[in-house]
């Protein structure tokens, strides 16, 4: 039973990579999957990592997956006080999801909690507001 298992197991994850963006293989994010179609047709961006209250240095990489108009993920990194540390854009998926990675530096003199933000830009005032994830990191000098 435990080899079947085993195998099983194995089966799955082959499975479960092949799926990747869109089905389309595209991606090594386990968050891209879309295998059962959940993500279809969805404006969204995931951060995988890093993960909600990690320690971060200056130059840490970013990953996840989105599904943005014209594949655009817009992120910025602010301070304890809100002011912008950093800012930038990269791509990630459009019509089907896609993963994104970017890296991020900054300058500060002191650890401080800070707040990744990684989102789509606004593009109109209709339909659903622009969506957007909030990570709070532990920022290290």
């Amino acid at each position: 039973m435990s080899g079947r298992l085993a195998s099983v197991l194995a089966v799955a994850v082959v499975v479960a990579s092949a799926a990747g963006c869109g089905g389309g293989g595209r991606s090594e994010s386990a968050v891209c999957a879309n295998g059962d179609g959940g993500l279809d047709n969805k404006a969204f961006v995931f951060v995988e990592g890093p993960r909600s209250g990690e320690r971060v240095l200056s130059g840490f990489r970013v990953t996840g997956c989105s599904s943005t108009f014209e594949a655009n993920v817009n992120w910025r990194l602010r301070a304890r006080d809100g002011h912008v540390l950093a800012k930038g854009f990269t791509q990630g998926g459009s019509q089907e999801p896609g993963s994104f990675a970017f890296t991020v530096d900054y300058p500060i003199g002191a650890r401080q909690v800070g707040h990744l933000e990684v989102y789509e830009p606004r593009v109109t005032e209709e339909g659903f507001p622009a969506v957007k994830n909030v990570v709070p990191l532990v920022l290290e000098p």
